[in-house]
This record gives C-alpha cells, structure tokens and sequence, in this order.
C-alpha cells in the first residue's frame, strides 16, 4: 500500500509539472475558451481565492475595482494565465470567469490566488512520533540535507530545530516556516497546500519527494499574515509550543473530557469475560467516586454484537446500544448489571464484529469535544467482505479508516480460545488493524488466551486505570508534566506504579501497554491541538519533504482527495454500477462492459462509447472531478480482458472491495464532522471533505 501511495503522489507530482504556461485562446468564433491545466488536457485550470482579494475590470492595479474582498477560496476558470516570471512572482495578472463556458467577469492579481489543478491535496499526518515539517526557502538547501548521511542530516536537523526553538532566527536562515508542534484540527482551522513543483528522491534507501508547495489558510486578515518565522515572531513562538506546554496552561486541561464506549461480543462463549468486564467497571465506579471532579469529565456507553438475527432469530440482536445516551459510571453500573451472553449457538465461529464497531462508531451520542475512546472485546473474527453475515459491508481497512474519520481511539482486546485455533490469525489480523491508531509505533492490541481470565480482566483495567490517571492530571494541573513522557505511563486500579516497570512482564505485553500509552498520549495531543486551535502556516511558498528528516521512515504528510457531497454520491454511484454489473455478468457470462451498459443510466445515453472503449477511463461513465487525475487506479485500468482474467475468486475480491468504499462513503456523507465550507454561507453540499487515499477505489 505505501509503494502504491508513493507511486500516486509521484505521478501527481509529474502531471502538475507538464503544467505549461498560457494566454488567453478563443473558439476560432472570438468566444474565449478556458485554459487547461495541462496540454492534452480536458480538464479547465482554476482558481480558488486568498482572503481580502479583489476582482478587477482589467489587469491594472489602478483600474475599476469590479468587487473587493471576495470570499476566500472561492473558485474561477481561468481564461488568460500569466507566464513564466510574472505568474512565480506574484506579479502577473489572471482574467478569470464563473464558469467554463465563456463568461469572463474580470482580472485578479497572481498574489490574490492560487491554481487548484487537481483536487488533491496535502494533509499534515498525526504529530506526534515524528518532528514538525521544515520549510524551506529554497530546493537546493533542502536537497543538500537530504543527500546527508543519517548521522549529519539528523544533527543538522536538530541544530535548525534548536534554532527555531529559541525564538532567534537569522534574516539568512534557510527555513522560511514549520508546521506547529500541536495538532491542526482541519475542520476548525482549514487550510490548503497545493503542490506548484516537485523534484524525486531517495532518502535512505526509500522512494521519497521533495515538494513546493504553497500554504494557504482561511478567511480573515490574518489569512495574509505570512508565517515566515525570520519575519513573524509571533508566529514562531505560537508553532513551538509543545502540547506538553499547552496543556499546562490555565484553563486547558481542566476541559479535557473522555467518552468510552465498550463494544463487546455477548455470544454464548464470552459469559466469564462479560462478567469480568463488570468487575472492571466496578473498580472504577469505586475509584471516581472518590474523587468526583474526575468522575464528571468520563462518561461511559456500551454496545453489544452478536451476529445475523436473519439467520439465527434465538440469537437475540446483532446489535444491541444498551446506553442510548453517555452515562456517569454509577448509571453506567446498572446498565451493564443488564448485559448477559446469549445461550443461543452461533451457526459458525466469526461474529459480525464490524456492525457492533461501525454502530458504535456512527450511532453513539458522543459528548461534543470530549475524547473518544472506544475498547473492543471479543474471542471471534469478524465475517469477511462478501460473507452474507457481515451486514455492514466493512472490513478491518475500512473500519479502521471510519473510526479515524471520527476520532476514534481504538484499544482492541482479543480473548484466544483453545478450541478455535483456526480463526485466531484472522482475528489477530483483524484486531491488530483496528488498534493502530494515528500518531502510534505500536498497535493498542491485547491478545489474552482463552483460559487467563485474570489477564484479560488485567488488560482491561489498565485501559481504564490509564485513562482515568489521565484525568486525575488534568484536574491536578499535572497534565502537561505527564505529556512530558513519549508515551503516557499505563497503570491499574491496584497499582500507582506503572505496568511497564513490573519485572515479570511479556514482551507482547509491553508492546502492547506501549501502544496503549501512545494511543491515549496521540488522542490527548490532538484534542489540545483543537482546544487551543493551532494553525498551520499561511501565504507562504516554501520546499518541503514528505518525509521527516530524522526518521525517515516516518511520513510527515499525505494525500488526500478533496471532494463535495455530490462528487462523493456520484463517485459511490459509479461504484455502484461496477459491482452490479461485475455480479450480473459472474451470472449471466456476459463481458463486463455489456453487463455495465445494462446496469448503468449513464452508459444508456451513449452507448457506443463504452462499447468502443478500451477502458473504464474512456468509458464516459467516469465522473468529471475525476477525469484526468494523474492517479492509476483497477477502476480506471478496467477492460473486459482484465475482468475475464481474473477467476471467480480475484472477481469476487475485487467487488467486495468496492462495496466496502460505498459503505464507506456514505457514512462520510452522513457524518456532519469534516466537512467544511469554502466559503461561508455557501450551500452546505459544496462544503468539502479530505478523502484518504486508501478509500480511493
């Protein structure tokens, strides 16, 4: 997957440097058409705007203001671009129009825009195990470090680092800005870095970028306060600020609130562990009431699954919210007294574990900027993509990507029985990759066997017991003292020491207690990022690598597409007309773009096209945002001689995969968190969304 990244930022990168430069063209009728953004290209070049912009009647500073302050990142069509020296400097001046069929409304500075080619952008990845992002001022300074030994590239790093730190900058000090040491919260302070260049690399070994890009910011004044850290000290102190430091200021970790929501199988075998999941909660029911100022910042839920009702009608539920709204641990209590394991055998071993995750996820009355913390409990794998059991239609990729769309932090303890030997490295996998959660090294993953009871109810506690302790910081105003630490110290209800000093511990366990400890650090450290509202930099040009510079193994930024809720529905939509031609044409025996053309009303309208395509990109069904994207994709590269290569199997994996992205986009669409509004005011369906890769089809 990650060569698969690198391979699509890389031929974005090489798509938007064919970008040549442009003047005005018109129809051969003198009705101007639009500049592409490329030669060969179908696709129109625009504009979004900076804040505080102005549209002119010409391309003349002293010319009639036709309208001022537009909103910020409002979009144009580009009918004249500027060359070469005028467009880099800022200087030159772009007639723009509303739309791409013609109608022009006047000229914008180069300074008051910037182009958006592609709707694919650059997104900060989670902070913490990794160092901030250096900008700098120019490629080769930037390239020289790179080709450095690791030795040297990381002294030298860390002696600009140092530098930053102190809050001295030299006028010829080659870092133009840094990303901030807190988390940018993109849906409270949006921002953009489009890519203008790229030069490749390799760094240590690994395929790696070093990119141009511009950082642009919201709306407001502020939006054109450069962050160039040799100008902006204000800036500079702000961006170096540790989370540690922001949380130990007044008022801040006082807020801090946890939501933890129990997602536990209650299938016939899970009796000894659902009862000792209640002695958990009694233990902590004890420790917050002796101490209420904690106890009123934790609140507590509890969704149990089993598997298909359909199928098993004695089973009970496949799902079951047995908390409709957060409760306080003593009204949690007589909840989970209700809680029993059903005496109904399941049909088979796996479970529907996604539905029991994916309800909890998207259904749960979540407490607005609390943390969210969800601890999985279950001895079963869940049904695979395809299995006619798993009703969610997802799996552990993209379970794992919709607890991330919101802000899940995902401890997963999975109990192996003796007798089920066979199912247990699907499960570990399956477990294992809805753990891993953003900003951690180590997977929050417990694995406990079937007849430790004592350990298993150990490896709950702590996840309790550390957030808890958590809490107990942030009400002492010890909290940033605690963030001091690289992950926080796990701890138990019985214990003030922490687990991890305890001589006798496994070294599966210490991993895991450390990716426990990184898990709730990396959640604390983003919701300080949003609390105190860091910002990222803005109305800069600067190089940058998407790797960092002291560990280079680490990704300091990633690729995300940028879409509206309409683009989102018709990119499901099309989805939708592959699998159910792909299903129809697995019975029928009909070749794939037959069986599309019978399916989908697009095809309908023009149905030579798709006949004499030679692939699903040439089709005509491919949406317009996506047309001309420079990433390769198997929906793109689809042929009837790809689809009648592969086997029942291969076929089948593919179509599983496709229905687990509808499933996935739809839960995007229907989840208000993450989409923001280019411009306020504006309909709320052209609010945009940052789409991982990985959920790309």
């Amino acid at each position: 997957m990650k060569n698969a990244v690198a391979f699509l930022v890389m031929t974005v990168l090489i798509a938007l440097n064919l970008v040549s430069a442009v003047v005005a063209a018109n129809d051969g009728e003198g009705k101007q058409v639009v500049v592409k953004i490329s030669e060969g290209s179908v696709l129109p070049l625009r504009v979004l705007t900076r804040a505080m912009s102005s549209l002119y009647d010409k391309p003349d500073e002293n010319g009639i203001v036709v309208r001022s302050n537009l909103p910020t990142f409002m979009p144009y069509y580009v009918y004249t671009r500027p060359e070469g020296e005028a467009r880099e400097s800022g200087e030159g001046w772009y007639e723009v129009g509303t739309d791409n069929k013609g109608t022009v409304v006047g000229w914008m500075k180069a300074s008051d825009v910037f182009e958006w080619k592609q709707t694919m952008c650059l997104m900060y990845t989670h902070p913490e195990n990794r160092k901030p992002v250096l900008m700098f001022a120019n490629e080769d300074t930037l390239a020289g470090l790179i080709a450095e030994s690791p030795d040297k590239r990381a002294e030298q790093a860390k002696n600009y680092y140092d530098v930053i730190n102190s809050g001295t900058i030299p006028a010829d000090f080659p870092i133009v800005s840094v990303e901030p040491q807190n988390a940018v919260d993109y849906s409270r302070q949006f921002y953009l870095m489009p890519i203008l260049d790229f030069a490749a690399t390799q760094i240590d070994g690994r395929e790696g970028r070093i990119l141009q890009l511009a950082a642009v910011g919201g709306s407001g004044a502020e939006a054109r306060e450069k962050t160039d850290i040799r100008q902006n000290s204000t800036y500079t102190a702000q961006a170096t600020v540790t989370p540690a430091k922001a949380a130990a200021a007044p008022q801040v970790a006082k807020k801090l609130q946890f939501d933890v929501v129990w997602v536990i199988d209650t299938t016939r075998s899970m009796g000894p562990y659902i009862e000792s999941t209640k002695d958990v909660v009694r233990s902590a029911s004890m420790k917050l009431a002796s101490e209420p100022a904690v106890g009123e910042n934790v609140r507590f839920g509890l969704w149990a699954y089993r598997d298909s009702l359909e199928a098993m009608p004695k089973i009970g539920y496949t799902t079951m919210n047995y908390t409709e709204e957060l409760q306080p641990v003593d009204q949690f209590l007589k909840a989970v007294a209700d809680v029993k394991d059903t005496k109904t055998d399941s049909l088979d071993f796996p479970e529907d574990v996604f539905s029991g995750l994916s309800d909890a996820v998207t259904k749960t009355a979540w407490t607005p900027g609390a943390v969210r913390l969800v601890i999985l409990v279950g001895d079963a794998p869940g049904h695979k993509l395809g299995h006619k059991w798993n009703l969610s239609g997802y799996d552990e990729t993209t379970a794992r990507a919709l607890a991330t769309e919101h802000n899940i932090t995902l401890i997963a303890v999975q109990i192996r029985p003796n007798e089920a030997k066979n199912h247990q490295k699907v499960a570990e996998r399956q477990f294992s990759v809805l753990a891993s959660n953003p900003g951690t090294t180590e997977t929050a993953y417990f694995s406990i066997p079937g007849d430790k009871i004592k350990h298993f109810s150990t490896s709950i506690e702590k996840a309790l017991a550390t957030t808890i302790s958590v809490l107990e910081a942030a009400a002492n105003d010890t909290l940033g003292a605690v963030l001091e630490e690289d992950a926080l110290p796990v701890r138990n209800f019985s214990d003030d020491l922490p687990v991890q000093s305890a001589p006798d511990i496994s070294a599966d366990t210490a991993k895991s207690d450390i990716g426990l400890g990184q898990a709730l650090r990396a959640a604390v450290v983003r919701w300080i990022g949003s609390k105190t509202e860091a910002k990222a930099p803005r109305d800069i040009v600067a190089w940058v690598t998407d790797k960092d510079l002291v560990n280079t193994a680490r990704a300091s930024l990633e690729v995300h597409l940028l879409v509206t809720k309409r683009q989102l529905d018709s990119l499901a939509s099309l989805l939708s007309d592959i699998t159910k031609a792909g299903r129809t044409g697995q019975i029928s025996g009909d070749d794939f773009f037959t069986s599309l053309q019978a399916v989908s009303a697009v095809a309908s309208r023009d149905p030579d096209r798709l006949k004499n395509a030679a692939s699903l990109a040439d089709s005509g069904l491919i949406p317009a945002f996506l047309q001309g994207l420079p990433y390769n994709s198997m929906v793109m590269t689809l042929t009837n001689e790809m689809w009648n290569s592969w086997g029942s199997d291969e076929q089948d994996n593919f179509l599983n995969a496709l229905d687990a992205r509808i499933v996935a986009y739809r839960a995007i669409h229907d989840n208000p968190e993450g989409w923001v509004p280019l411009n306020e005011g504006a309909d709320a369906d052209e609010s945009v969304h940052p789409v991982p890769l990985e959920l790309l089809p």
